[in-house]
């Protein structure tokens, strides 16, 4: 994420437990290039758990398409398109579920949805994020382990790009296929 998006993030779960005062389809399948990343959690029988798991989270998260549904499900829309930095690619809008922000890990309910922001003002659900509070990081999967995560509120993250390949790779934190709308 962003920096201006980790300090929104940070005011709003200020003002969600009292901190501070502030006002305010494409289905996924595994490219090819991503084999390094994928074959390191292949066993002798093949494939790991973690395809079953991004099956069960991709079920988990379907009604999210409509973002309506998400912020009817308590979810918060950030509303600032997040985009690489340092080169290519975006994030896109986060909608947090700040009362998910919590040391417990699981995955079929993430604390945040990413969604990219089209140029005619449309949501379009693209991936996942994990956010977690403690001392060890998770793992996803019992596999791959989230990244620290450098907000107050949250010690470890973790990007799952369920709904629009990622190139890079399925846990890459920038997908170089999500853009921001242009002005």
């Amino acid at each position: 994420m962003s920096n201006s998006t980790h300090i929104i993030l940070a005011l709003c779960m200020g003002v969600l437990i009292g901190l501070t005062s502030c006002t305010k389809e494409d289905d996924l399948t595994i490219p090819n290039n991503q084999s390094q990343e994928i074959g390191k959690y292949e066993t002798k029988a093949g494939k790991s758990n973690i395809n079953k798991l991004v099956a069960q989270v991709r079920q988990a998260t379907v009604q999210y398409h409509d973002y309506q549904a998400a912020l009817d499900d308590g979810f918060f829309n950030t509303e600032d398109c997040v985009s690489n930095p340092d080169g290519e690619g975006a994030m896109g809008v986060h909608f947090v579920r700040f009362d998910r922000l919590d040391d417990v890990h699981n995955p079929l309910e993430p604390e945040v949805l990413v969604y990219e922001l089209r140029n005619n003002g449309t949501y379009k659900l693209v991936a996942v994020e994990y956010l977690h509070v403690g001392d060890t990081a998770p793992m996803f999967g019992g596999e791959v382990e989230f990244h620290p995560f450098s907000l107050p509120f949250a010690d470890y993250e973790l990007h799952l790009w369920l709904w629009k390949a990622n190139p890079d790779g399925q846990f890459t934190d920038w997908n170089p296929n999500v853009s921001c709308p242009t002005e």
